[in-house]
């Protein structure tokens, strides 16, 4: 529990064809990669990254074709459609400019003690447009058409930041979106392990009838009392939105008092909006019931951090 699985995506056979045909090659030809000999069919689908170039690519490919180049990161073929590669430009100096494909960490949502033999992951599929054409994020993506029995590349990323404590200490979870993989995880081991620990969880997303997450396992767990206490904030089901940081603000007396008699404090999801909007909430808590001011409670959760009991898994 609290740690990653890395997934390395391939890209579509239809865009190595695509790419494959603008190049005017067959793929059988063989070059070498970090050392390694591979076909250009192999390069193309499992090593180089041609669905989402970087700037960085466009660059060094207008460099190449010696052409000045108004091209929004993008797809290789789009790219190769709009400003060919010229007929003196080898394509092995093509591959040579594209950047290996990263892989994606996804955190576990499942409990080796809950789930044996199995890894579950929570994926939401990237979506956005670029000049009006909806796009695809290349890992999600590619779990989303995977068809069943696939055979998946993968490792596991270990954690050590992002651990449960002792089986009797307090945890506190806050989490949006995806950001409740690690803590269904969390909550699963805690159930098949019997620990003792209250376990309370904040989450968020937008709407209660399509985006409860695990709604039904997490009933029952409150049910059950392995998850002692629930706080949701589904921010469109009414005018004002409301979000996780409220319902920390709302409970604030409560969550001071588990705490200050141990708890540790987890927090998963988006780095730029939820995590900081979070710990603006749980610095106000601390200060209006720690009796602090604001430097004096940011003191107060440095010190739980560098105990361990302030650990974030943002992204």
């Amino acid at each position: 529990p609290g740690d990653a699985l890395g997934i390395i995506p391939l890209n579509s056979e239809n865009s190595v064809k695509s790419v494959l045909a603008a190049l005017k090659i067959n793929g059988d030809e063989t070059l070498t990669f970090r050392n390694q000999s591979f076909s250009v069919v192999q390069l193309l689908r499992r090593k180089l990254n041609i669905e989402h170039l970087s700037s960085r690519v466009i660059t060094k490919y207008a460099q190449l074709i010696q052409q000045e180049v108004n091209f929004e990161p993008g797809v290789l073929i789009e790219l190769l459609n709009k400003y060919p590669l010229p007929s003196q430009i080898s394509y092995d100096q093509l591959l040579a400019i594209l950047e290996p494909i990263t892989p994606r960490l996804y955190s576990i949502s499942s409990s080796p003690n809950a789930h044996s033999d199995e890894i579950h992951l929570t994926v939401a599929l990237d979506t956005f447009s670029v000049n009006d054409e909806t796009k695809y994020g290349l890992g999600s993506h590619y779990l989303s058409t995977l068809p069943v029995e696939s055979n998946v590349e993968f490792y596991i990323q270990p954690n050590g930041q992002f651990k449960l404590p002792q089986e009797t200490q307090d945890i506190i979870m806050i989490g949006a979106g995806t950001g409740i993989a690690p803590f269904r995880s969390f909550i699963a081991e805690r159930d098949a392990t019997s620990a003792s620990g209250r376990n309370w969880l904040f989450f968020g997303e937008q709407h209660f009838k399509t985006d409860f997450l695990y709604q039904t396992e997490l009933q029952d767990w409150l049910a059950s009392g392995t998850l002692t206490k629930i706080s949701l904030a589904f921010s469109r089901d009414q005018e004002q939105k409301i979000y996780v940081q409220h319902k920390i603000r709302q409970h604030a007396q409560e969550l001071f008092d588990w705490i200050n008699t141990g708890a540790t404090i987890y927090v998963c999801g988006s780095k730029d909006t939820m995590s900081k909007e979070v710990e603006h909430a749980l610095l106000d808590v601390i200060g209006q019931y720690g009796n602090l001011a604001m430097d004096g409670a940011k003191d107060y959760l440095a010190q739980l951090s560098e105990a361990g009991r302030y650990l974030k898994d943002v992204y």
